[in-house]
């Protein structure tokens, strides 16, 4: 028979792929972490597969030592991170770095097959891969056995062309990553195969759903990536008017990366204060272009208006959210955003820019979505849209309010519950595509295979 839940929510065994993972930090590592709590919480069994960085074992057994019974069922197999492969140091860069980032995730992941095979995580009910969070990586584990939910991914937006000024000497790189990345490592058998025999691809934005369904007929449909805890939501209060002597203030949070483009956050700045003189800029975040920013503010006269804090602990970013008036948000290339979530779920209005993720995810009444449109009056626009936001109190508390609304639909929580209806789906009709991929056999469709075993969970071995 197949693998079946029946009509009552049943705890299952989930092996969740979660390459970054660190209840600590934003972004990929968070969102990880995000996916196994709330699935534990749930009263799921989670074997999270993950490799060490920056800490983030010792963050997790803390994090599970907090959550008491739920942290019980949250079950950590780390894998090592493979040494880059020597071939990669022949190629010139940034192709090297793009080649051992590829290279070392691939050798990472077949690690990662083997130590699920032999820890029986193969008898788990249901595979989540949600990091590495990009579609052209694939996934080894859809190999293990269980059916395969894949997502939600990124990887199919690229930088627009036509605004390649805002990436300098960058865009010849940005250029390099849309041909191999967006273009050529789609095609390859990892990515291809995955995308085929998931049971379901979940896409963080249109234009990796677009190429997901150019890939395969597997259903796909759109999942925002980011999510954010219930207790980090902050009910907005009833007066949103400027506290005593702090300025209008905008906040700025991430890598100081040539794709992120901070700068235009600058050059809106310079624009804004010509309608609100007192307005200043938080730069939250570190990076290679911090020098350049530093100068550019000197250039624009803006520098006295700019607080560069450098990275912050996430408890000092969502401090300096709540301190803030708007958030703004100027990546040229992104999947989605955590920053804008995370500012959503602290009541802040958002100013982004109206492509990618976050135009798909945008929080109705409480963003501004600004078009790309001219590249060439793109700040002064960005300026007229914050200034529009800072210029009206009201406008501010009915920001805020939709702000929130909008976080609580993207929590963990609801997550986890969407996932589970999508792990029903794929157990229902899952049993005969994971019987005909198990161990690279195939069989005649409804044949029994290793997919015909109870969908109640086992303890670890």
């Amino acid at each position: 028979m197949d693998r079946q839940i029946s009509p009552h929510r049943n705890p299952l065994r989930i092996v969740l792929v979660a390459f970054a993972c660190d209840p600590t930090r934003g972004s990929e590592p968070a969102i990880g972490w995000g996916w196994a709590e709330a699935l534990a919480s749930r009263g799921h069994t989670v074997e999270i597969l993950t490799h060490s960085a920056d800490g983030n074992l010792g963050a997790i057994e803390r994090r599970m030592g907090e959550l008491g019974p739920v942290g019980e069922r949250i079950r950590p197999h780390v894998i090592a991170l493979p040494p880059t492969p020597a071939w990669t140091r022949l190629l010139p860069p940034p192709l090297r770095d793009m080649a051992a980032e590829v290279g070392r995730y691939d050798a990472w992941q077949h690690r990662a097959l083997a130590h699920a095979r032999g820890h029986g995580l193969d008898e788990a009910d249901v595979v989540h891969h949600v990091s590495y969070g990009s579609l052209q990586g694939g996934s080894a584990l859809r190999r293990l056995g269980p059916p395969l939910v894949f997502g939600p991914v990124g990887g199919g937006q690229i930088a627009p062309h036509s605004h390649r000024r805002y990436l300098g000497a960058a865009y010849w790189q940005e250029a390099l990553r849309t041909l191999v990345w967006a273009r050529l490592l789609s095609r390859r058998p990892a990515c291809r195969l995955t995308v085929r025999e998931a049971a379901v691809v979940l896409a963080t934005n249109r234009d990796t759903l677009r190429l997901a369904r150019r890939l395969s007929r597997t259903e796909a449909r759109l999942m925002l990536a980011d999510g954010i805890q219930e207790s980090l939501i902050r009910e907005p209060a009833e007066d949103q008017g400027e506290r005593a002597g702090r300025p209008p203030t905008v906040l700025w949070v991430g890598r100081l990366h040539p794709r992120k483009t901070p700068d235009l956050a600058l050059r809106a700045l310079a624009h804004l204060r010509s309608q609100v003189p007192q307005a200043r800029l938080v730069v939250i975040g570190d990076g290679p272009l911090r020098p350049a920013l530093e100068q550019l503010a000197l250039r624009l006269g803006v520098s006295e208006a700019v607080d560069f804090r450098g990275r912050l602990p996430r408890e000092e970013v969502f401090a300096a959210c709540d301190d803030a008036d708007v958030f703004v948000m100027t990546s040229l290339r992104d999947s989605s955003s955590t920053q804008t979530l995370e500012a959503w779920a602290r009541g802040l209005p958002v100013v982004h820019l109206g492509h990618h993720g976050i135009s798909d995810f945008s929080a109705p009444g409480g963003a501004v979505s600004v078009p790309l449109g001219d590249p060439g009056d793109l700040p002064q626009r960005l300026a007229w849209a914050l200034g529009g936001v800072l210029g009206s109190r009201q406008a501010r508390q009915g920001m805020a309010r939709a702000a929130v609304e909008w976080a609580r639909k993207h929590t963990y929580a609801a997550k986890a519950d969407a996932a589970e209806q999508l792990y029903r789906t794929a157990l229902a009709g899952g049993g005969a595509r994971t019987a005909r991929r198990t161990g690279g056999r195939r069989t005649a469709p409804g044949a029994p295979g290793k997919a015909a075993v109870s969908a109640q969970p086992r303890p670890a071995e």
